[in-house]
């Protein structure tokens, strides 16, 4: 049976595959008009997506499916608004302030999807969970007590607390 964290992950393949397809159709089409061509895009995904993605996590943490995506984006505005629109088209919406998305201090990201011209990266998820913890603790209640309690994420607890977090939130009801 396939979870809907697993759906998720596949919609998110199958959105930078069409993505991938047209900068390489539009990249065709320049390069017969003697144009310069789309230099190769990168999506670090951050936040919920990114967790939803990661197959580790998800295995251990209930999570919520997102409407929309939050990503750092290096592209080009074609590529940009071919993404929005796809995305669109999966009933998902491109998170514009994405760039206020606070990155903690050693997050690493890690290559989840690697086309001819698009590479998906996705945040590690114990600097995802940092992120949640010490910005929205209050909306991130129990997803963090959760991964806490997993013992999945070993630095987690005293990485909220080095970032500023307050971990004895967490603990109350």
């Amino acid at each position: 049976m396939i979870t809907y964290m697993e759906k998720f992950k596949e919609q998110i393949e199958e959105i930078f595959k069409q993505l991938d397809k047209l900068v390489e159709a539009e990249n065709l089409e320049r390069r017969e008009n003697g144009a310069p061509i789309l230099q190769n895009a990168e999506v670090r995904l951050l936040g919920q997506a990114s967790l939803l993605v990661n197959s580790r996590v998800s295995a251990v943490l209930s999570l919520a499916l997102t409407g929309d995506l939050d990503a750092l984006l290096k592209m080009e505005s074609f590529t940009k608004e071919s993404l929005k629109k796809i995305l669109h088209q999966h009933g998902l919406v491109y998170d514009e302030d994405s760039h206020l998305v606070w990155i903690p201090d050693g997050a690493v990201f890690e290559e989840l999807l690697v086309f001819e011209n698009v590479i998906v990266k996705i945040i590690d998820p114990e600097s995802a969970l940092v992120s949640k913890a010490v910005k929205a603790p209050q909306k991130n209640k129990q997803l963090v007590r959760q991964a806490i309690a997993s013992g999945e994420f070993p630095r987690l607890a005293a990485r909220i607390i080095c970032h500023g977090g307050d971990l004895e939130f967490f603990g109350r009801d």
